[in-house]
């Protein structure tokens, strides 16, 4: 099998590495295709606290090309999601067998290797089978749909709530309209308008940019009352103190994302307002009920679907997505056909 190896910042290289199925509930799977995002790219440039050798992929379809006597749902030709979230294996919760609970799951590009190669072996459980209404691009996305889905349920707000969503990103996008699909009212937050245009487009009725109006605008909005709760996505290039200043007193802030930078806030405001704060990051992934969210669409992902780029491209597309991000500190996602 041919996989792709990150082996130190901005040296890419692939290997041939033999893999087969080596139990009954193992299935191996032709990776059709990976969603490139700004994690890989975060990681190829070098950024602090990126742990090499590493295998970039998060997120990754396929179809069983084998699959061990004791699989039931992954059958050979059955088109599967690659959850990104694995049980760690060491700590308390996985020790007593409870995986599903698991108190630092590993995620597939970051803690463990990922998904950019041609084939993989995988337990039967870390296989999400695919449903023919769901296209292969869209089932790339259940893993942000199912992020937003623990964000959701963190926040646990009544209907009609305003929440503050900052970075109208892939998942602040995909969150304001899960928020919108549960009853609450998001209010999308950004300093780039060609993304407030995007989740605009998605149904997200309330956009702001990021200006100097924002606290008069958010105010109208919440006929000044502010934002009852406020969710910060990673990686968005706005403040991490912003929640802190939009959110209502005994309101409730979240930071949310697959992995976060290295960050320093002035919590006297929290402190003062009496906020409750706390984080989603890498829990393990609903990926049945993210895909479930798919079925019934309860998103639109049509503005996000990225563009695709072929295999053959994958060096001369990280160190061009590495420049781009150099000079304006974001990337959009690739959809790399490993076929």
């Amino acid at each position: 099998m041919e996989v792709w190896k990150l082996l130190s910042p901005k040296v890419l290289a692939s290997e041939e590495r033999p893999d087969s199925v080596a139990s009954p509930t193992q299935a191996k799977v032709k990776i059709t295709k990976v969603l490139l995002a700004y994690p890989e790219i975060r990681a190829y440039t070098g950024a602090s606290g990126i742990r090499y050798p590493r295998v970039p992929g998060m997120y990754a379809v396929g179809v069983v090309a084998e699959a061990g006597e004791g699989c039931v749902t992954a059958e050979k030709n059955t088109r599967v999601f690659l959850d990104g979230a694995a049980a760690c294996g060491e700590c308390s919760e996985c020790r007593k067998g409870n995986g599903e609970n698991c108190l630092s799951p590993k995620i597939a590009g970051i803690d463990r290797d990922g998904f950019l190669r041609d084939f993989i072996v995988a337990e039967e459980s870390e296989l999400t089978p695919l449903p023919s209404s769901v296209s292969d691009d869209a089932a790339l996305y259940a893993g942000i749909v199912s992020l937003c889905e623990s964000i959701a349920d963190k926040l646990d707000v009544p209907k009609g709530t305003h929440v503050a969503v900052i970075g109208a990103g892939e998942t602040g996008n995909i969150l304001s309209q899960l928020l919108i699909y549960h009853q609450a009212v998001p209010i999308l937050i950004d300093s780039d308008e060609a993304r407030l245009a995007a989740a605009a487009q998605c149904g997200v009725y309330y956009t702001l940019k990021a200006d100097d109006d924002l606290l008069k605008n958010l105010t109208e909005i919440t006929g000044g009352r502010m934002a009852e709760g406020c969710v910060y996505t990673s990686f968005n290039g706005l403040s991490p103190d912003l929640p802190f200043e939009i959110t209502a007193s005994r309101g409730k802030v979240i930071f949310a994302g697959m992995e976060f930078p290295e960050i320093s806030v002035h919590l006297k405001k929290a402190l003062d307002k009496k906020l409750s704060l706390t984080s989603v990051s890498n829990d393990r992934e609903r990926s049945a009920a993210a895909i479930n969210l798919l079925v019934n669409k309860a998103v639109n992902l049509s503005p996000l679907i990225a563009e695709e780029a072929a295999a053959a491209d994958i060096p001369a597309l990280f160190a061009a997505k590495a420049e781009l991000l150099d000079k304006e500190k974001r990337v959009s996602p690739t959809i790399l056909n490993m076929i």
